[in-house]
């Protein structure tokens, strides 16, 4: 099998969630003898995974690491911070392809299991987008749940984190984000009680900001001081929970030096969250897609002062599109802005004078008309045919630069076009 089979192996199974049970069977013995942090939650995930592998790699670790998302899994899937050699994951999805078939997520990480266990990894950091399959792997001696908040479907925030607490599991280490909701944070404790976890939230009062140039992150959390890729309260939330998985490992044995914990912060590249291609003009690109998410951008955006900015928006689903619009125009959630009545829809003091709606590759256009219909709600916005002619309107349009959000899909895409241009 070559990559390029394997990438249409997976790309071909369907979406869904698989038992634990059938995941497990799915693993070969080399894969079971790993030590996994699994991190689920709404918010942050890829962050606080990529930061606390750099943590371990600063440490000495074989590590590997595994993230969701839309590129390739041979891009997703990392051993000591490069991709995972072509090799290893054709052999795993070959081995997969001899098997019952499991929905995508189950077996893209089940691939990497596999993986890593062929690599020698003594600890991977697994971004879990279905916190059930935790379940599976028989050695997580740490597991971290990030930010709780809106996720873009209709769960209540105390469901999203009854469902992110399945990543625990009894005698680990759970590791929290500092600021969680308190619905959350008692669903939480609950849970953690009842899996005889150790529940470790970092205190929100040990971050502090230090004097940096505009987007850029200089943080101190807890004595622990490093530059950060990653902009804003909620990155810096992410850096507080891999300080305090890698302090969780070391209770469980591991040694992990302060030295590689600085190291480690200090060395990711920001490849999830708010990035800033270039000041002059402005272009920011972030993957966001929930309202959580969007609320985190308009701080970062409010803190510098940023306004006159153009925004392309290419969101890929239309449930949770009004509330991620209403938190994108007022930093508010909708349920927060009827009790807010000087915040009515499209009256904020936004930071966008124009918003361009365009369609990601794989979804129909027709969606895009809907979500054109509730943008205009909160912004002056127009539909675009492509995002070519997105990016050109929206440079032409704006004053002080442009944003690109609303899917990991739509930033990847934009970040290619723009460095071609």
């Amino acid at each position: 099998m070559t990559i390029e089979q394997a990438n249409q192996y997976f790309a071909a199974l369907p979406e869904g969630f698989a038992p634990a049970e059938e995941l497990r069977a799915a693993l070969p013995a080399a894969a079971q003898q790993v030590a996994y942090v699994g991190v689920a939650g709404t918010a942050g995930k890829t962050a606080a995974a990529a930061l606390t592998a750099a943590v371990l790699r600063a440490a000495g670790f074989v590590t590997g690491l595994y993230r969701a998302g839309c590129e390739p899994l041979e891009q997703r899937v990392r051993i000591n911070g490069e991709p995972v050699a072509d090799a290893l994951l054709c052999a795993a999805a070959e081995t997969l392809s001899r098997a019952k078939p499991l929905p995508r997520a189950a077996a893209e990480l089940a691939a990497a299991a596999a993986c890593f266990g062929a690599a020698g990894c003594r600890l991977a950091v697994v971004e879990l987008p279905d916190a059930g399959l935790a379940e599976a792997l028989s050695h997580m001696p740490v597991c971290v749940v990030t930010s709780i908040g809106p996720d873009g479907v209709s769960r209540s925030v105390e469901r999203s984190a009854a469902l992110a607490a399945g990543v625990m599991r009894e005698g680990a280490i759970c590791v929290t984000a500092p600021e969680q909701p308190k619905a959350a944070l008692s669903e939480l404790i609950v849970a953690a009680g009842r899996e005889d976890c150790e529940l470790v939230v970092p205190d929100p009062d040990d971050i502090t900001f230090l004097e940096a140039e505009k987007f850029t992150s200089r943080v101190d959390y807890g004595g622990y001081t490093v530059p950060l890729a990653f902009l804003g309260r909620h990155a810096a939330g992410s850096a507080a929970i891999a300080v305090e998985t890698a302090l969780a490992l070391c209770k469980k044995g591991l040694d992990i030096p302060d030295e590689a914990i600085l190291e480690g912060l200090a060395a990711v590249e920001n490849r999830s969250s708010i990035r800033v291609l270039s000041q002059r003009p402005l272009i920011i690109l972030d993957a966001c897609r929930t309202p959580q998410q969007a609320m985190a951008l308009l701080r970062v955006l409010n803190m510098a002062k940023v306004r006159h900015l153009s925004a392309v928006i290419g969101l890929t689903e239309e449930e949770g599109a009004e509330a991620f619009f209403t938190a994108l125009e007022t930093g508010l959630t909708p349920d927060e802005q009827k009790k807010d009545k000087q915040s009515m829809p499209g009256m904020s003091d936004s930071p966008f004078d124009k918003v361009f709606l365009v369609t990601p590759q794989g979804i129909d256009d027709a969606l895009t008309e809907r979500l054109l219909e509730k943008a205009r709600y909160h912004f002056d916005a127009e539909r675009c045919t492509s995002l070519d002619e997105a990016i050109g309107l929206a440079r032409a349009n704006s004053r002080r630069g442009l944003l690109i959000c609303g899917s990991e899909a739509i930033a990847l895409e934009a970040e290619q076009k723009l460095a071609a241009r």
